[in-house]
């Protein structure tokens, strides 16, 4: 084989290890993004309009992903072929189970949002704000800055 031959290889090579790290970190930061998401949705005071938003987005992202994976994922192939014809051996037909999984995951986790979405307030509860002078007034009590009435000094 000619140098040029076993530069081309040894590039192919580190490509495809550059690719296989991104192919695995795919799921990682989906599911950062998706728990970012949901959290947004549970927690924040959102109108149902933005919760909305914010879930259809959460849809998006996650097909997305799925076409980048498979897009991904055959790029990969490409370069394992060329590897293997510089080695001299059989590429073999290699089973892709784990980006069959990862992409039933994304979509799973789009069907989950796509589903909420239709119907947010029913998924999550939210505090009722006649709670949140009792919680107030027990949190100023705690940390002594209760404020006196008319008759009364303050207490501190």
């Amino acid at each position: 084989m000619t140098e040029k031959e076993a530069l081309v290889y040894q590039q192919n090579c580190e490509e495809f290890r550059s690719l296989n790290g991104f192919f695995w970190q795919i799921p990682l930061i989906m599911m950062t993004l998706n728990g970012g998401l949901w959290y947004s949705v549970a927690s924040l005071d959102l109108s149902e309009t933005a919760q909305r938003g914010v879930l259809w987005f959460a849809v998006l992202a996650n097909l997305v992903m799925v076409a980048g994976l498979w897009r991904l994922r055959n790029v990969m192939a490409g370069l394992l072929i060329q590897i293997h014809r510089y080695q001299g051996t059989a590429a073999t037909g290699r089973p892709r189970i784990i980006q069959v999984m990862f992409s039933m995951l994304l979509i799973a986790a789009a069907f989950g949002a796509a589903v909420v979405s239709c119907s947010p307030r029913e998924h999550f509860t939210r505090k009722s704000q006649a709670d949140a002078p009792a919680k107030d007034a027990t949190a100023a009590r705690a940390s002594g800055n209760v404020t006196a009435g008319p008759d009364q000094k303050a207490a501190r």
